[in-house]
């Protein structure tokens, strides 16, 4: 999948840096699927207030590279999410973090 038309990537800071009060819903997901149990403790951690022992990471071109779960529990409880840029390459398969199928 190529990137939506007119998505644009949210991500300004460099590999290395934290980006803080990102939107999850402006994310795009590199896995096909997600996993009920992962999405349910990472909801719980959120409403929890508890913080995630791994940083959520994205691409410079604000690609998931790791913390799916956590990016779809954000996006469907309206939370924004902090990122940590890394230097790789990921491809989007689907335009929103909701689009994927939970199992």
């Amino acid at each position: 999948m190529t990137v939506p038309p007119g998505w644009q990537s949210p991500i300004t800071a460099q590999p290395g840096q934290t980006q803080q009060g990102v939107d999850p819903l402006r994310l795009l997901p590199a896995r096909r699927s997600l996993q009920r149990i992962r999405l349910d403790a990472q909801r719980a951690l959120l409403l929890a207030g508890t913080p995630r022992t791994t940083p959520i990471t994205v691409t410079r071109d604000g690609v998931i590279w790791d913390g799916h779960h956590a990016v779809r529990a954000a996006a469907e409880e309206a939370r924004l999410v902090d990122v940590l840029i890394v230097d790789l390459r990921a491809t989007p398969v689907a335009a929103s973090i909701l689009n994927l199928p939970v199992r």
